[in-house]
């Protein structure tokens, strides 16, 4: 009667465990991607945000469209987020991409050299000899870079200390 007793015991514990794990992860993945969407689709230029699970790494994937504040959105992200590293989806194109990458020597140099003034200039010369509109700004965290050519537009954040809070953006 006692071995029953226990077993009995035993096989209830296991059974509410599981209920509660249960009950966690329904509760994360229905309320809280929900709540993140709705608070996400705020900002303008936020279509959606949502978090997945990439690699066995969670991150918070934004998918934008025409943003126009990429360091105000940014910022709000990051409440949103918490711990989690933001990856935008953006409709970046190739001519976009490649003067980016051209771009990387200004902003790369601006940052290790404090010279953000002259790294705002050669970049704004960079994109205007392509035909494409910039927008940079900066504060003690990150440089926001937006590049906007007809419907195309490339979001990009370079943090300036290594946190990881951003990961390379990708296409939609």
């Amino acid at each position: 009667m006692g071995k029953q007793r226990i077993l009995l015991i035993s096989l209830v514990g296991f059974l509410i465990f599981g209920l509660l794990l249960g009950g966690k992860v329904v509760y994360q993945k229905k309320w809280q991607d929900v709540s993140v969407l709705r608070q996400s689709q705020q900002i303008p230029g936020v279509v959606s945000a949502k978090v997945v699970n990439n690699n066995g790494v969670k991150e918070l994937d934004v998918v934008t469209n025409k943003l126009t504040n990429l360091r105000q959105a940014s910022l709000a992200l990051q409440k949103l987020a918490g711990n989690v590293p933001i990856r935008f989806l953006d409709q970046n194109n190739d001519a976009l991409k490649k003067v980016f990458g051209q771009m990387q020597f200004a902003l790369q140099e601006g940052i290790a050299q404090g010279n953000f003034t002259e790294m705002e200039q050669k970049a704004r010369d960079q994109a205007e000899k392509a035909g494409i509109q910039l927008e940079l700004e900066i504060d003690n965290d990150a440089i926001y870079v937006v590049l906007n050519q007809g419907d195309a537009q490339l979001l990009e954040v370079i943090e300036r200390r290594g946190q990881v809070k951003y990961l390379a953006t990708e296409k939609q």
